[in-house]
């Protein structure tokens, strides 16, 4: 999402950094290297016996900026302390959205209630803002959302639809040297993709790159099209001669270009008469009639650090002067990627009331170019994260947006949501199958029949869990929890109505079950590999417990192991170390073959006699049980 929020400005400049020093901690934070920044502010602060207030304001700004919200609001609220309550409005929702990010809901509604004490009719929008979203979240809004399979580890967002595709921003194309990297995130430039879209399904599929002709070395992307597809606007930095122009100030910031669509291509490239290089430029959305064209900026005399405007388009395809939408939408805050469907203006805000980060609200277009008062659209679509650039389809209620929530694939991700006309809430408790003690923070994913994910949601500091689904579909519930083993239950609704008794005291079983420590060493707890005197084929008893491990390393991907084989002292010391070898060899085949991969298995090594259990070396006599415990394998874990 800092590459998305950052689109605004870049700055270009290269920074020595020779010492601690406050006008190199300053040039840092100014040249957007935040973690740098954060590293000299840290020392200059600890120099001082009081706190000095624009290190600690830079520090939880650096920290906002690089999405680490935990300490951000370490230091937010202790720069509202240090100024007696006394910040910048800018400074204090920043300050709201990092409590959000912890879901300390509580207490960032209790501030903003006290900060907007003096002004009544803000307050009164809040509280309205507040009445609305929780009446919407006690309804349980029923929409399934999907995080889309073409989703990269990089930044994907900003969907647009497009004949039957679907066109979207994205840092994921691979560039040529690091000099053709954003610095901010250290993640190539925004390139613009396309993807197959299933008009029944909303599947999306088969990614390419789109418009290469008017793609450059830096920004492009957020598109819009003309009814008949025949008109395109999009932002892009301003460029003269493939180099950025940079204001005074050492920043590139954004346009906004008109051309026209030929087959792949973008052709009659034309900047739109209101782009100023002072400011930045961005987020089209031309209407469905083209005869409006919203867009975002920072211009001056906005309310905030974005605003979103609109200019009225002529049958020439001249535009009319830039409007302000007015307070009632714009904030001191950011505003963000309008889009129009029916009576609704759809747009992200990080400042109206809402669940932290940017939301998505709707707002009802009255007559006379005013705006009703925006309404947040609750969860799922909206997080306690950045959530933003929602396009929908009337017909159905389904469509798009993009979202930096938890679990996602990348940097943002785009997802599907579909109004589902009927959900029913399914609760449940996930407990620790050793202790029976509840389990906080479990991860409770559920999926159609067809596989799909449907939802996400987090058990509470009691284990338990709630999640909306059809009641007319079966479901499957899959529980998962680091260092515990995945379990999944199957909630067969459609014939099963009555199954809340099924999703109740969970058991998820730790990792700590599965091994055992001997000596310092973590092994697979199994019973003993046991192998025939003189041979190291595998025994079908020897079979079911190599299942055990098999069955291990599924529920724990990430485990990797070693393979340890021995013998007894019979026989000489050359032919028992050549036995152990094909032993553990044939061992690593079997777990290949049954499907773990040979990259897990650090190595399947034989030790012979080397490493008795017991008393019987040569020359002692002992029982063929006694003989018989020395002929074994051991499973070591190297990782988890």
């Amino acid at each position: 999402m800092k590459l998305l929020l950052s689109i605004f400005a870049l700055f270009l400049c290269n920074v020595h950094w020779a010492q601690y020093s406050r006008s190199e901690a300053n040039e840092h934070f100014q040249n957007l290297n935040f973690k740098e920044a954060i590293t000299i502010y840290h020392h200059l602060e600890s120099e001082k016996k009081r706190s000095r207030p624009l290190f600690v304001e830079r520090l939880a700004e650096s920290y906002f900026n690089i999405n680490d919200y935990t300490n951000a609001k370490i230091w937010y609220q202790k720069l509202y302390e240090l100024k007696d309550k006394r910040v910048g409005e800018a400074i204090f929702i920043k300050y709201v959205q990092s409590l959000k990010a912890g879901q300390e809901y509580e207490a960032a509604n209790s501030l903003i209630k006290e900060y907007y004490d003096y002004d009544q009719q803000k307050l009164a929008t809040i509280l309205e803002q507040e009445k609305y979203l929780d009446s919407l979240m006690a309804q349980n809004p029923g929409y399934q959302i999907s995080n889309m399979e073409i989703n990269s580890p990089f930044s994907d967002f900003a969907p647009m639809y497009y004949k039957d595709a679907l066109v979207f921003s994205s840092s994921r194309t691979p560039m040529l040297s690091e000099d053709a990297m954003y610095s901010w995130n250290n993640q190539p430039y925004l390139s613009i993709l396309t993807a197959k879209r299933d008009k029944s399904t909303g599947e999306l599929s088969d990614v390419q790159k789109f418009h290469n002709n008017i793609q450059s070395s830096f920004h492009e992307g957020t598109l819009t099209y003309s009814s008949d597809f025949k008109t395109v606007y999009f932002t892009q930095n301003y460029i003269n001669n493939h180099s950025l122009v940079v204001n005074p100030k050492g920043f590139s910031n954004m346009q906004i270009l008109r051309g026209e669509v030929v087959g792949d291509s973008i052709v009659h490239l034309k900047a739109l008469k209101f782009n100023n290089p002072k400011y930045s430029y961005g987020h089209p959305y031309l209407t469905k009639d083209g005869k409006r064209l919203f867009f975002v900026s920072d211009m001056f005399g906005g309310f905030g650090e974005t605003d979103i405007y609109y200019v009225d388009i002529d049958k020439d395809g001249d535009l009319g002067p830039a409007v302000n939408l007015g307070p009632t939408i714009n904030t001191a805050g950011r505003e963000m990627f309008p889009y129009t469907s029916g009576q609704y203006l759809y747009f992200a805000s990080d400042s109206h009331f809402g669940l932290g980060g940017l939301d998505i609200f709707k707002s009802e277009i009255e007559p006379a170019n005013s705006y009703g008062i925006p309404k947040n659209m609750g969860s799922p679509i909206n997080s306690n994260m950045d959530d933003f650039a929602l396009i929908i389809n009337d017909q159905n209620n389904s469509g798009y947006f993009s979202s930096n929530r938890v679990n996602g694939k990348g940097d943002d991700d785009i997802y599907r949501f579909l109004e589902i006309a009927e959900m029913m809430p399914y609760k449940g408790n996930i407990i620790n199958e050793i202790t029976k003690a509840p389990l906080p923070n479990v991860i409770v994913k559920v999926y159609d029949q067809a596989n799909k994910l449907i939802t996400e949601t987090f058990t509470d500091e009691e284990g338990n869990f709630e999640a909306l689904i059809s009641p007319t579909l079966n479901h499957i519930f899959a529980f998962l929890k680091p260092e515990y083993k995945q379990e999944l239950k199957t909630v067969n609704n459609a014939d099963t109505p009555e199954l809340y008794k099924d999703l109740n005291n969970i058991e998820l079983t730790p990792f700590s079950s599965f091994v055992t420590n001997e000596g310092g060493v973590e092994k697979v707890r199994i019973n003993p590999i046991f192998f025939n005197l003189n041979r190291y084929n595998i025994t079908y008893k020897a079979a079911k417990e190599l299942d055990k491990i098999v069955s291990f390393m599924n529920a724990f991907p990430s485990v990797k192991i070693k393979i340890e084989a021995h013998t007894d002292s019979r026989a000489s010391t050359a032919i028992n170390m050549e036995l152990s070898n094909n032993r553990a060899t044939s061992t690593q085949n079997y777990l290949i073959e049954k499907g773990i991969n040979a990259s897990r298995i650090v190595s399947a090594k034989g030790y012979g006699e080397s490493r008795l259990i017991n008393e019987c070396a040569n020359g002692i006599p002992c029982s063929n049980g006694q003989h018989l415990a020395n002929r074994r394998c051991n499973f070591i874990i190297i990782s988890k």
